[in-house]
């Protein structure tokens, strides 16, 4: 009986989770080739990046699985999901893997 109860509540946690949408871009993100720090904060459709040293807020442009920022040294950066739950960032015609920061409680 315990194991029926159990493989229940597996099965609805399951289904429940399914029906949860997350945002792809939204978090903290670290390249580990750089050790680059990189912030994407979502409020509804609109999107801030912060990077760089002083962490400014650069605001950012979500166009289906692509989020641009127009880089302030020209160009742009585009982000987009990749596999492992991880973005790929492209600028200055180069692009990199970045990882979520683990989130520690």
């Amino acid at each position: 009986m315990a194991v029926l109860a159990v493989l229940i509540l597996s099965l609805a946690l399951a289904v429940a989770t399914c029906g949860a949408k997350t945002d792809p871009f939204a978090g903290l993100w670290w390249e580990p080739a750089t050790g680059r720090r990189i912030e994407i904060r979502a409020a509804g459709d609109a999107y801030k990046v912060l990077y760089g040293a002083a962490r400014a807020p650069f605001p950012a442009t979500r166009s289906g699985d692509e989020l641009r920022v127009s880089d302030p040294l020209g160009g742009a950066m585009v982000f987009k999901p990749a596999a492992g739950g991880t973005l790929t960032l492209t600028a200055a015609g180069k692009t990199s893997v970045l990882k979520p920061v683990p989130q520690h409680q």
